[in-house]
């Protein structure tokens, strides 16, 4: 049951299993909770908590399958996208372009993104799509501040 339980979180209650993006579904079904869940997702106490699991659980899946950063595991680009959207509004023009700028970042990984996957474990599986998440975090940030002076 727990192998299971890991599985269904670890590839973001299966949608790392699709074909095709993982990555991109996974961060699909962030953003579809964060809109379901804007204000429990999107607190600080929710992004340590899903960093916290994911660590832990995409390390544990990392030593299961013996695949490095395997794709199937997408609760690293869930918590990426939660850590894009705290404090920002969320409206459609800042939710898609948080969602691709943060999808931007997660598949080119521009330095320094590219860096963090050499880190060992749940940690190289983790790292690179946190720092994802917070540059495109800062990006809305400096985008909502520049619409809200002019407008």
């Amino acid at each position: 049951m727990y192998k299971l339980i890991n599985k269904m979180i670890s590839t973001g209650l299966f949608t790392g299993l699709i074909p095709g993006a993982p990555g991109t579904y996974g961060s699909i079904l962030a953003l579809f909770l964060i809109i379901l869940f804007p204000d429990k997702l999107t607190s600080i106490f929710a992004v340590i908590i899903v960093c916290i699991i994911g660590l832990l659980i995409s390390g544990y899946e990392e030593k299961e399958t013996g695949i490095k950063d395997d794709p199937r595991i997408v609760i690293d680009e869930i918590a990426g996208i939660i850590i894009s959207f705290i404090g920002i509004d969320l409206n459609i023009i800042f939710l898609l372009t948080g969602f691709i700028t943060f999808r931007f970042f997660d598949i080119v990984k521009p330095f320094p993104v590219n860096k963090m996957q050499n880190l060992p474990g749940g940690w190289g599986i983790m790292a690179d799509d946190i720092l994802a998440g917070l540059i495109t975090r800062i990006i809305l940030f400096i985008l909502g501040s520049i619409l809200y002076a002019i407008f």
